[in-house]
């Protein structure tokens, strides 16, 4: 499979947390990101003709994609369909909203550009919360977003939520989890934070201002998971939660190793056998299109065998699909059972016809159990 995404980097407002490349919103940068965006597309596509009529997903991601105007939304998409994109047969087309930009407007616009799968960041229903990581939108309004991304007809909906958040109790996290299960939608994401330390949140950690319990981890993540099940969602990732049919065929793309190529400021992509990205700050990224968007100005990842076995493993056991050893197996690979042995006698993993898989507590102790699958290699 092959996939399309394109980075927007706009946002009403820098989160506390967020170490992401993205940038406070300035509506006179609108059009001229769009008109960048359409000559770094043309450029790909002279390069490569015929290459992104092969794409099979879209995903439009930020940052706030929701932000842009529509007629800037529509542009985009005329671009891609310029390019070969055959949107309307997309196997998927999706776009992330924010609550404070999801409006009947411009979701009838993404509709109509042919956005069919909606992912909504909520993080969480406590407005003390909200306000404390430095989300904009209130709980109403993550409500009201939710009420409307879900009564729309032969659409897909996700929604994330955040746990081990400062101030955040267990109760508090399953309470957000069950809440936002009762909603007729098909997809539901939860991450533990992951405090940089160049946020506005990481420094006042670091300054000893904010405090995050660890311990509390492990049973807002079981106790998540264990409502979801119930309900009906399926883990098929290690944070991704889906009712058969609405898994997100564009993330499944990355975690299968499939190909990609990424539009916008830092959009990475993996094409032809080669990891790479574009320049992350804006200003870097205008000078790289301005220049005919070389692959000199790229920055590349190149892999090796060691790489591309440690992306093999983590990938896979990420994923409810687990690690194929009889496919290691017939690539050469060899994993002695000293690497996965005491984890399955722990219950946290089983061997499932040649098929390693993380079950339980496992999830918990995943970077661990990859990295001893990783030294029992041969």
């Amino acid at each position: 499979m092959f996939g399309i995404y394109i980075h927007v980097p706009f946002c009403a407002k820098i989160c506390d947390y967020c170490d992401f490349r993205v940038m406070p919103a300035n509506a006179r940068l609108f059009e001229e990101y769009v008109g960048l965006l359409e000559r770094e597309i043309r450029a790909f596509n002279d390069t490569h003709r015929g290459a992104l009529s092969q794409a099979r997903t879209l995903y439009l991601g930020g940052g706030t994609p929701s932000i842009l105007p529509g007629a800037c939304l529509e542009r985009i998409f005329a671009v891609l369909t310029e390019c070969g994109v055959r949107v309307e047969s997309l196997d998927e087309v999706s776009m992330e909203f924010n609550p404070e930009s999801c409006t009947e407007e411009s979701v009838q616009m993404a509709l109509s550009c042919g956005v069919r799968r909606f992912s909504l960041g909520l993080q969480t229903f406590s407005q003390t919360l909200l306000d404390r990581i430095g989300r904009r939108h209130t709980v109403e309004r993550g409500f009201e977003a939710l009420r409307l991304l879900t009564s729309l007809p032969q659409t897909k909906v996700s929604a994330d939520l955040m746990f081990d958040l400062p101030g955040q109790s267990v109760d508090s996290f399953l309470s957000d989890v069950d809440r936002l299960s009762d909603f007729p939608l098909g997809h539901l994401s939860f991450y533990g934070l992951n405090v940089g330390e160049r946020t506005l949140l990481g420094g006042r950690v670091s300054r000893g201002e904010e405090k995050i319990d660890e311990s509390l981890y492990e049973p807002m993540y079981l106790g998540g998971v264990e409502i979801l099940e119930k309900k009906g969602f399926s883990r098929y990732e290690v944070s991704n939660f889906a009712k058969p049919g609405d898994e997100s065929l564009h993330n499944m793309n990355y975690w299968n190793r499939g190909e990609y190529i990424g539009f916008g400021p830092g959009a990475h992509s993996y094409f032809d056998g080669r990891r790479f990205c574009a320049p992350e700050m804006y200003p870097r990224w205008r000078d790289y299109v301005n220049a005919g968007s070389p692959d000199a100005s790229l920055t590349y990842d190149d892999l090796d065998k060691d790489d591309v076995l440690t992306e093999r493993v983590w990938l896979s056991l990420r994923q409810r699909s687990g690690l194929d050893l009889n496919a290691l197996a017939a690539d050469g690979i060899s994993v002695s059972p000293e690497g996965y042995e005491p984890w399955v006698k722990k219950d946290f993993a089983m061997l499932d016809s040649g098929v390693l898989k993380l079950v339980g507590r496992g999830w918990i102790f995943m970077d661990s159990v990859v990295t001893d699958v990783l030294n029992a290699c041969r």
